[in-house]
Formats: structure tokens, C-alpha cells, sequence
């Protein structure tokens, strides 16, 4: 009897511990490189692969239109990749567009779109501020709030996303 009443406290209890991680995802693997707002993001940083199709909805892009012609418009992304990990930057004048590669220390031309303000937060330990790099917009749709691309720079590599905003 005791033997039967320890095996259901355990198994509720590990039913209960379940904290809306979502294990048929391999965090091992990047996603797949999408274009329909499937509200995906990945990246290698110093070759570990950081996803956040694991960790619930903490996939989002903010998109603010620039307020005047002096400023321009800004896409934040941010997402959670791990329990108490995120991942954000900021985009700066997104177009869709093909870009180049180019150093850090270069100036970027009107081609170019950067990200910068990136951010690797981890809930056990400080902020961590990361390079700032470039990306490739290969869908930007205000009218379906779609945002997708590419992105590199500094210790992040072989970044994507496709996310709604």
C-alpha cells in the first residue's frame, strides 16, 4: 500500500514540475529558416546554439515607426532561450534588402541594416553585453507584421529568425 501511494506522489509530482517547456524541440538544433512569421529565432553564441522555440511565447519583435525624419524606425527583438536566459537587440532601419559583410569598426553605407544594443541575460548572473553586428532582412511586411532574416557579429553566428510583431 505504501509502495503504491509513493508511486503516485511521484508521479504527480513530476507531472507538476512541468514548467510549460516544450521538450519535442531540440534545443541542439537551429529552426528552420522561414519567412511566414512561424515565430522562430536561433543563433550560435561562442558555438552553443541558443533557440527559443524551447522556452514558451517570450518570441517578440516590437516594431516603432520612426516619429519625425531625423529618427528612424527600430524593430526590438527579444527572446527567452532558456529557462531564465534571453537573447534582445535592436534593428535599425529595417528594409529588406541583401547586405555585405563588414567589420565592426567600419561605417556602415545607406545598404547596410545593423543591430545593435545586443544582450545576453542570464537570471543567475549580470547582463552581458555582446557586439553589435549586422543583418539580413529577407521578409519585412508591415501588413502581416512579419519580420524574418540572418544575423552575425562579434561572438553571435548563424543567427535567424522569423518572428510577428
Amino acid at each position: 500500500m505504501i509502495k503504491y501511494l509513493i508511486t503516485i506522489v511521484l508521479t504527480l509530482a513530476l507531472c507538476s514540475s512541468c514548467d510549460g517547456e516544450d521538450f519535442s524541440a531540440d534545443p541542439t538544433l537551429m529552426p528552420p529558416a522561414t519567412q511566414t512569421g512561424a515565430n522562430t529565432f536561433g543563433c550560435l553564441i561562442d558555438g552553443w546554439v541558443y533557440t527559443g522555440q524551447r522556452y514558451g511565447p517570450d518570441h517578440k519583435a516590437s516594431y516603432y515607426p520612426a516619429c519625425n525624419e531625423d529618427e528612424k524606425a527600430t524593430v526590438n527583438i527579444y527572446v527567452r532561450v532558456d529557462t531564465n536566459a534571453s537573447i534582445s537587440f535592436n534593428i535599425i532601419d529595417p528594409k529588406e534588402k541583401n547586405i555585405t559583410i563588414y567589420s565592426a569598426l567600419e561605417k556602415t553605407d545607406n545598404d547596410q541594416t545593423i543591430y545593435t544594443d545586443a544582450v545576453f541575460k542570464d537570471g543567475n548572473k549580470q547582463e552581458e553585453k555582446l557586439e553589435d553586428g549586422i543583418v539580413n532582412i529577407t521578409r519585412f511586411d508591415l501588413s502581416n507584421r512579419i519580420i524574418s532574416g540572418t544575423f552575425e557579429g562579434g561572438r553571435m553566428k548563424e543567427g535567424r529568425f522569423d518572428l510577428t510583431f
